[in-house]
């Protein structure tokens, strides 16, 4: 074996045991906000990634960080702080490098022409590739979509499962951002869900298109890391920062 095959060993097992330690340490963190209802207090002490993994199943959609962050707190009485979704996707990447084989991984979204993450958008590696490409329209289509599915969190919720006031209101600011008529107090969510979809209907066609052009293109170029985290960015020689670096002007 040589020193070089010794070194690749070692540090497949250095990140196999980070992936490892990061794994036990969110199982361990404790919940910043402690829920009042027994089903609550079960859901935030489970780790984020699986939560976030069920409401992405949930919404069938990418899903944007804040509103992921938004809806947990009413939902379970979690308080996500913004930096730990940071974490979760470099935790994420670690488990996928250590090769140690997930049934399903949370990814990011691509960019449609060069395939680089977009991580503030998250999905599911069990999806179709087009489903997290990010066109040129797909902003606002996911932005719909999500709307939609918050909407339709607020319906469904029950009293004691969730905070319904909290829920009413986020639902209720989604649907004033895309468009609906909303007065204080009055929560029309059939009629919110309804006028959302006519606006998807106009942009979602030729969205869906470009998104499957693109999918089918990035799937021909990039490799499976890249297609789930993204393209890594390339690197960049800073003045000074090789010894044989001169100025142009000298």
């Amino acid at each position: 074996m040589t020193e070089l095959d010794r070194l690749r060993q070692e540090e497949e097992a250095l990140a196999r045991k980070l992936s490892e330690v990061r794994e036990r340490r969110v199982r361990l963190e404790q919940p910043v906000t402690k829920p009042s209802g027994d089903k609550s207090r079960g859901e935030n002490s489970r780790p984020l990634r699986d939560i976030v993994l069920d409401l992405l199943a949930d919404a069938k959609t990418p899903l944007n960080s804040l509103l992921i962050a938004s809806v947990l707190g009413p939902l379970i009485g979690r308080t996500v702080p913004s930096t730990r979704f940071g974490t979760l996707s470099m935790d994420e990447q670690a488990s996928f490098d250590s090769k140690r084989q997930r049934p399903v991984y949370l990814c990011h979204c691509l960019t449609h022409d060069q395939g680089q993450a977009m991580k503030r958008f998250w999905g599911r590696s069990d999806w179709p590739l087009q489903e997290r490409i990010i066109g040129p329209m797909s902003g606002r289509v996911l932005f719909l979509r999500g709307a939609i599915w918050t909407i339709e969190l607020a319906r469904k919720a029950h009293q004691g499962s969730a905070d319904t006031a909290r829920l009413n209101y986020i639902a209720a600011d989604q649907a004033r951002d895309a468009g609906q008529p909303v007065r204080h107090g009055e929560f029309h969510f059939d009629a919110w869900i309804a006028g959302i979809e006519q606006l998807l209907g106009k942009i979602l066609p030729e969205d869906e298109a470009l998104r499957h052009d693109a999918a089918v293109m990035l799937d021909a170029h990039l490799n499976e890391r890249e297609l789930l985290f993204g393209v890594r960015p390339p690197f960049v020689s800073l003045p000074g920062s090789r010894s044989g670096w001169r100025s142009a002007s000298e």
